[in-house]
């Protein structure tokens, strides 16, 4: 069972890649795969509270259960004036 992270703009530069799988089991949450992408690249910073956490283009939270064949996006915040 896995589900697949996407990366956009500087996410991507930094991992070097747009997309990539992580194994997951039946209680994996939202959470877990922040933490999972964390250890594997460290230098791309991400912060809970610095981004829009999606699944499956949904927008959610940290605790939602993960499915297997699930998207998981971490977008950050945009602004403008």
């Amino acid at each position: 069972m896995k589900v697949s992270i996407e990366f956009f703009g500087a996410q991507r530069v930094i991992v070097k890649t747009d997309r990539i799988d992580m194994p997951i089991t039946e209680d994996t949450t939202v959470h877990d795969v922040l933490e999972y992408i964390r250890g594997q690249y460290p230098g791309l910073h991400l912060d809970e509270r610095m981004v829009i956490v999606t699944v499956n283009r949904q927008i959610t939270s940290l605790d939602r259960i993960l499915y297997p064949g699930d998207t998981v996006s971490f977008l950050p915040f945009i602004s403008g004036g």
